[in-house]
């Protein structure tokens, strides 16, 4: 037994030597196999392949800046009366246009409706008095015009008759055939009918000029009785005004945002007793800088995140812009507000918040990681594996940079496979003008000396932020 136990521990230390002799060659031939490769690739180590397949999709160019939020509107009320509050809305009281949102004792207001209501009333029974007097007093010179008128008449006509009379007189008196007394009668008829006539044709000018003088006193006292009419007619309106006054409503639908009065105080000062925001709709005041700001225009869509409202993100436009800068910590912002929907009234006035604004569109453009990008005097331009499994080069346009990716357009068709790095040469067909280039992705004059690519050129004018 003992020999045989010997025996088979001989051959067990057999089998290690052999284990640790095959083990040692496997070292051996990986390392000549790894020297051999490293110097094909002149001393560096093999790079793996590393390609992205391209999605095309439309690109949306954002300029993003943060803001606190603002109803659309608000109001400060205050009565325009004074008097003691009797009621009055409290805050965080949701209110529809029209709602009644504070009310003064109206007792003394009605008190004062009252006697402006009868002032008028009599104001208005004095002018029609008046213009009955006038009417009677007109009527009755009228009457004395006309009768005056009419004696005037009948003078004129006596005297035109005895001027005839006399005339026949004299003609007989100096025929002879009438005396001189009867010539006498003549003339003195005549001069009696001269006299009356004159007598009729004053008083008619005096009557005349009564009635003249009667119109314009006349109407002097109604304008100043249909004065005082409008001056009841304007006491009643301001008291009635006032009786309004006494109700404060709210002028648009919204939330009371602030009180500063109680039921049984006085008012009348120029402080605001309540105040009314609007929070249908809400407005960030994004701060935009000034780099961004040419992007900016009335009209553009955004979204909203804010700090309070985790998770959700709100749909907003672009409504106005500030004309200056506003200087922020040293920066110059421009103030651009965006107005967004708040229907379930989710979202109140101080909250802060970022707002993206969707400044340009590309809808036929496509993302690639930016090390797949290079540079050369001719531009930018990918390199798009071929079905030989070459890499064809194919000018590009950088239009932003989106993270670690770069957004470009070109000819390269949705879901070819683009070379981003690798060790891996470049096929006959890779310059423009066909001539084969033998260098390796790795050592060619887009790689910089240290590793990796250089940033790729961009195109047009500044991107912007990117979301």
């Amino acid at each position: 037994m003992a020999v045989d136990a010997r025996r088979g521990s001989v051959r067990r230390r057999r089998r290690r030597w052999w284990v640790w002799l095959v083990v040692a060659g496997a070292v051996a031939a990986g390392g000549g196999a790894f020297v051999a490769l490293r110097e094909r690739n002149g001393g560096a180590p093999p790079q793996a392949i590393v390609t992205a397949t391209v999605k095309r999709t439309p690109f949306q160019l954002k300029v993003d800046g943060p803001g606190t939020l603002s109803p659309i509107r608000s109001v400060s009320l205050t009565p325009p009366v004074s008097g003691t509050l009797v009621a009055i809305a409290s805050v965080g009281d949701r209110v529809e246009q029209g709602t009644s949102l504070a009310r003064l004792d109206p007792t003394p207001f009605q008190r004062a409706e009252t006697d402006a209501r009868f002032n008028l009333d009599k104001a208005q029974a004095s002018l029609a008095a008046l213009q009955a007097n006038q009417s009677k007093t007109a009527a009755s010179l009228a009457s004395q015009v006309a009768s005056a008128r009419a004696s005037l008449v009948a003078a004129q006509r006596e005297y035109d008759s005895l001027r005839q009379a006399l005339d026949l007189a004299q003609t007989l008196f100096d025929m002879g055939s009438a005396s001189a007394n009867e010539l006498q009668a003549a003339k003195d008829a005549l001069s009696t009918a001269s006299e009356a006539r004159v007598n009729a044709r004053t008083e008619l000018d005096t009557l005349l000029e009564t009635q003249r003088l009667q119109r314009t006193g006349d109407e002097q006292d109604l304008a100043s009785g249909r004065i005082a009419v409008e001056q009841a007619r304007l006491a009643l309106a301001s008291a009635q005004q006032d009786l309004l006054d006494a109700e404060i409503v709210a002028p648009f639908g919204g939330v009371v945002s602030a009180v500063s009065g109680a039921v049984g105080e006085s008012t009348g000062g120029s402080d605001g007793l309540l105040s009314v925001v609007d929070d249908s709709t809400v407005v960030l005041d994004a701060q935009i800088d000034e780099t961004d700001i040419g992007e900016v225009a009335v009209g553009q869509a955004g979204t909203v995140t804010l700090d309070a409202v985790p998770g959700r993100t709100f749909p907003g436009r672009v409504t106005r812009i500030a004309p200056t800068a506003t200087l922020v910590s040293n920066i110059p912002v421009f103030y651009v507000a965006v107005e967004i929907g708040n229907a379930d009234h989710a979202l109140r006035a101080g909250m802060t918040g970022q707002a993206s604004l969707v400044v340009r569109e590309v809808p036929d453009a496509f993302q690639v990681p930016a090390r797949a990008v290079h540079d050369a005097d001719a531009g930018s331009f990918v390199l798009v594996a071929q079905e030989d499994g070459s890499y064809r080069r194919v000018p590009v346009t950088v239009v932003a940079a989106a993270g670690i990716h770069s957004v470009l357009t070109g000819d390269v068709p949705d879901g070819a496979v683009v070379l981003v790095s690798g060790d891996m040469e470049t096929s006959p067909n890779q310059g423009s003008g066909g001539e084969r280039d033998q260098r390796r992705p790795g050592a060619v004059p887009f790689a910089n000396p240290g590793g990796g690519f250089r940033r790729p050129r961009r195109a047009g004018g500044p991107a912007g932020r990117q979301p």
